[in-house]
Parts: C-alpha cells; structure tokens; sequence
C-alpha cells in the first residue's frame, strides 16, 4: 500500500485544513483542553499551597536560632509530606489528561471525528496511544543507550588519532574532524528515526489498532517530504513565536506597567516594602479592571499560540498516517508489515 501522493502544502498546513472544516469543534476541544488543565493546576496549587505559605511564613517570622537543625527539618517533613504523598495521584491524572488531549486531537486531525458533548475520552483510542507512547520510550532508552556507546566509540578513535600524532597540529586537526563527523553521523541517525516513526501516533488512530514500526514503512518514499514539512513547520513556529511572543509581552508590560512604575519609585526613594505591602499592591492592581483584561488577553493569546503550533507539528505525522491510508483497505491484522529496509527486517512472507 502506497496512499495517495504527498502534497508538502497540504501537510505543512493541515492542521488548518481540519479547522476550516470545523472550525467550532477546533475551539471546543482547546476550551476544554484549557478548563482541565486549569482543573488540575488549581488542584496541585491547593495541595503545594499550603506547604509552601508554611514555609514562607517560617522563614518570615521564625527567629534565627529558634530551631535546631532536626526541628526544622521535621517541621518541613510536616509541611511537605501531605503534598509529597500526592505527588503519584497528580502524576497519574496527569497522564490521563495528556492522553485524553493527544487522543482528541488525532481523533480530529486523522478521522475529522470529535467526541460529543465533552471532547475527551479515555478509552481505545487512548489505551492504543499509551501503548504507542511506551514503546516510543523504550526505543528513546534504547536509543540513549546506542548513542552513548557510539560516543564511547567515536571518543576512543579520536582519542587514538591524537595519541598516534603526537599531539601534533595535524593530529588535533583530525580529532576533531573525527570527532564533529561522529557527532553528526549520530545526530543524522536520530533524525532519520525521529521522522520515520512519527507516523505512529496517526496510523494507530486511522487502524485502531497499535501501530508502532509500521510508521516505518508508511513513510517509505516520502522521507524527504517529511523532513521538509517538519523544517518548514519549524520555520513558521519559530518566526510567529517571535513576532507573536514580542505581541503577548508588549500586552502584559502594558497590563503591569503601573505596578512597575511603582515599584522603580519606591526603590528610587530607598524604601523597603514588607511581604505584606508587597502583596497588598498587587492585590490592588490585579483588581483593576484594565490589567485583568490586559492580562487576559495576554493569556488567551498565549494558548491560542501554543494550540496552533501544537497542531502544525502533529498534523505532519498525522497527514501522513491519512495520506498512506488512502486508497487502500486498513489491515485486519496487529501485525505490521514491514518493508526490506525497516530496521527489524522485513516481514515474512508466504509460499
């Protein structure tokens, strides 16, 4: 199965061909992407909130002195271990959230499907993605492991070429040459399994089924392609987090600019302010209306950004994953079948 040919234009901007033809259920799933994530920093903050003013209040108003060594750490383990033993539950509602994040938008960017109601979901499609999400860690350890070996190696024959030159000019000149080709042979190598098994995430979303190595095979021929979208795609995010980052700050100084006129005043007249001022004026000037417009639409912005960057990045891998399935029947098997030049070997064959 070959799927249709690859257009780099469709791929650069595919994430806003999907939100052309939805664009409501696009801003449906950030909203509730946003209001989760708020959900579950309002959480963590209730739970470390309370150790942290603990500590602060310590600091401010504990005499030097007033504790020895071994109160002062109980009285920290006090404050500290409520939210410490949190600490796995906020992990795991974490990676639940991620997941139910990544499987709506896939489910958006290579089915142009969004759950009813509430977008997200954690069922198949999530499970499935988790499993994809784990073995991109074993090959990313796997991985951490071959390049540390081959860094050994290049470091032993460079190390070899000096000794053998006597530590001369032209020996120096060739360890590092040595040296420079072995760190960009290795980072090439990293390139090549990074955009090969990018597809991972979208075939496994396209089948319903895990498809992992097959992501291998699905950008047999189109490497390049691939590579060139990715580029591209950094390019934009590059150049409109420039100009929009420069927006969003020009917003927020505007928002504050008050608070740090103020500020420079007082350290002008050589004034100290207490923790209590400090947080007095900006209680006052977070009451303003004009600041918290201001900021929130710093904030909004901000998102917005980071929604559309996001999607521009998956929706390459994405595309793809869509592109190789076109035109041809998704397999009923859980086995891949992978190509002569997959890393694994090709799949065997019958007869």
């Amino acid at each position: 199965m070959t799927g249709k040919a690859f257009d780099i234009g469709e791929c650069i901007f595919y994430f806003f061909k999907r939100f052309g033809e939805n664009p409501l259920g696009v801003i449906w799933i950030a909203v509730c992407q946003a209001l989760v994530a708020a959900a579950l920093a309002a959480l963590a903050l209730s739970l470390l909130g309370p150790a942290y003013m603990g500590l602060f209040e310590m600091a401010m108003h504990e005499a030097p002195g007033g504790l020895t060594e071994a109160e002062l750490e109980q009285e920290m383990l006090a404050m500290m271990g409520p939210f410490m033993a949190s600490i796995p539950l906020i992990g795991l509602l974490g990676i639940i959230a991620a997941l139910m994040f990544q499987g709506a938008w896939l489910r958006l960017l290579t089915r142009g499907e969004i759950a009813s109601v509430i977008p997200f979901r954690f069922g198949g499609d999530e499970l499935r993605l988790l499993g994809v999400n784990l073995l991109y860690i074993v090959v990313g350890i796997a991985a951490y492991l071959g390049i540390a070996m081959a860094a050994v190696v290049v470091g032993l024959v460079a190390a070899g070429v000096f000794a053998g030159s006597d530590g001369s000019m032209t020996g120096g000149l060739m360890t590092g040459l040595i040296a420079f080709v072995g760190i960009l042979a290795i980072a090439v190598i990293v390139l090549v399994f990074c955009i090969r098994l990018a597809s991972a995430p979208g075939l496994t979303m396209v089948d319903r089924k895990v498809r992992f190595f097959e992501s291998w095979t699905a950008s047999k021929g189109v490497f390049w392609h691939l590579a060139l979208s990715y580029l591209v795609v950094a390019g934009l995010i590059l150049v409109l987090t420039t100009v929009l980052g420069t927006l969003i700050q020009l917003v927020f100084l505007g928002a504050l600019m008050p608070l740090v006129v103020e500020f420079a005043q007082i350290a002008e007249g050589g004034t100290e302010l207490m923790p209590e001022e400090v947080f007095a004026m900006l209680q006052e000037t977070l009451g303003n209306p004009g600041v918290v417009v201001g900021l929130l639409t710093g904030v909004v912005l901000g998102y917005a950004m980071q929604i559309v960057f996001e999607g521009m990045w998956h929706g390459v891998g994405a595309y793809n994953a869509v592109r190789y399935r076109a035109g041809g029947d998704i397999e009923e098997t859980d086995s891949p079948t992978l190509t002569a030049d997959h890393p694994a070997g090709a799949s065997p064959t019958e007869g």
